[in-house]
């Protein structure tokens, strides 16, 4: 039985479904198909990228059918035959894939997802499974940056009002998985259970008479241990205000607006003076991590982050593609031929592959190993090596794979592979290269 809550067929491309019809008349739907997700490069020559996604995949591949109205459009629209109408009717994911683990680090060429179906099941998935990982993956990527850059500081996701609802939703599961400490979008946390947060907004504060008086309600209702946002008018009457509403005992201020490393400064010599040397100083304003690092020599325990991290932070894509790579000849023998695109500077390599990534003996990442067809798996190296792929999906069923918590801690756990003086580093080579095995030439 289909999961009959809302299906993600459409979201995808019309070309899909004409390739696919193609298909169906010629008799070439049932094939078997080996499909892999990699990216060419890493964007603006970052060093790493971090994996995320695949567990939305997986639910999404769950709700993938046509229902009536989706039927009633194909067919008014003229898209495909009455013979591709009736496969269409009946479509369910029935394959297997395999993936990098949410949370792990990944390069240029990194397979970093494996598809194994029949050939119409496998393309009819590619732009869904591509938009949700090119976008997770961004923004986990962007997330790290961000958390890397604040050196163990306090990092708060706030860019849900940047992006449409539901990708501000899937991007604080992403900024999560990336080690940000809490998210401001409510959704988030109700399905996920990631912690929230939140301060108040110069609205609040503008609603009432004077600056006092909005600190005092915020005081009394919301806690004295709340943060102030003290930039409203000026930040220093802001801190003497939020300092008086809350009797000394304020938990941290807010500073969203001027140059924030001396207002900063200047708050933290204010707030020592005034008897709240306990309370933290919390900044925001389209922060990413060159201007968070730009701003560590300052006395700041907390960052706020929001249009710069859910936006990928310069890359709103990771740039991975979906690329067939092998596929069957003949019904008769189930052989499978090897196939690459050869088109100068989108070359592929052709065949399923499995990757290891070898690491140093003081835990250091050497290259993405990446062994092509024709490998026996008893051959393959594992002294040195640490494995990357984990089959999550079989005949269309999810397996038991990691939540949240878990990708999020495997990146914290394995980001150390890369060495911390070129963790943040742009516009150059990644951090470690890609290397297949048998090492023949890629042109040839």
């Amino acid at each position: 039985m289909y999961n009959k809550q809302k299906s993600y067929a459409f979201h995808t491309d019309h070309y899909e479904l004409t390739m696919l019809d193609a298909l169906v008349q010629s008799n070439q739907i049932e094939k078997k198909s080996v499909f892999e997700v990699f990216a060419r490069e890493l964007p603006l020559g970052r060093s790493f990228g971090v994996f995320a996604g695949s567990n939305r995949v997986l639910s999404h591949l769950e709700r993938f059918y046509f229902n009536d109205d989706m039927m009633r459009f194909i067919s008014d629209q003229d898209i495909v035959s009455k013979k591709t109408q009736q496969y269409l009717s009946s479509f369910r994911f029935t394959g297997d894939i395999t993936s990098y683990h949410e949370g792990e680090t990944y390069f240029p060429n990194s397979p970093v997802m494996t598809i194994e179906a029949k050939l119409g099941e496998a393309l009819l998935i590619e732009t869904l499974l591509l938009s949700i990982v090119n976008f997770d993956s961004a923004i986990a990527t962007a997330a790290v940056r961000v958390v890397l850059a604040a050196e163990g500081r306090f990092v708060m996701e706030a860019g849900s009002r940047r992006i449409d609802p539901d990708a501000a939703v899937n991007a604080a599961r992403a900024a999560y998985i990336g080690g940000v400490d809490v998210t401001s979008n409510l959704e988030a946390g109700r399905i996920w259970g990631i912690p929230t947060s939140g301060t108040a907004s110069h609205a609040f504060t503008l609603s009432f008479q004077t600056e006092l008086e909005a600190f005092e309600v915020q005081s009394q209702y919301l806690g004295v241990d709340s943060i102030f946002l003290v930039d409203t008018y000026d930040i220093d009457s802001g801190i003497r205000n939020a300092v008086r509403a809350s009797n000394s005992r304020l938990k941290g201020i807010r500073i969203d607006s001027g140059n924030l490393g001396v207002a900063a400064k200047e708050a933290r010599v204010l707030l020592d003076k005034l008897g709240a040397p306990h309370a933290q100083i919390m900044v925001s304003g389209d922060l990413d991590e060159y201007k968070i690092k730009n701003l560590l020599h300052a006395p700041i325990d907390a960052f706020e982050s929001g249009h710069k991290l859910v936006t990928g932070s310069g890359a709103a894509s990771a740039g991975f593609v979906y690329k067939l790579v092998a596929v069957e000849d003949d019904y008769s023998n189930n052989a499978m031929r090897t196939v690459q695109k050869k088109s100068k500077g989108k070359i592929s390599r052709g065949g399923k592959k499995i990757a290891k990534r070898k690491v140093d003996y003081d835990g250091t990442a050497i290259e993405e190993s990446i062994f092509t067809d024709g490998i026996p798996k008893e051959s393959l190296p594992s002294n040195g090596y640490r494995n990357l792929q984990n089959q999550i999906m079989h005949l269309g069923q999810s397996l038991d794979i990691p939540n949240v918590e878990d990708s999020r801690n495997h990146l914290m756990k394995i980001r150390s592979e890369i060495p911390e003086t070129i963790q943040l580093r742009i516009g150059d080579q990644p951090a470690i290269p890609s290397i297949f095995y048998p090492k023949e030439n890629i042109n040839d």
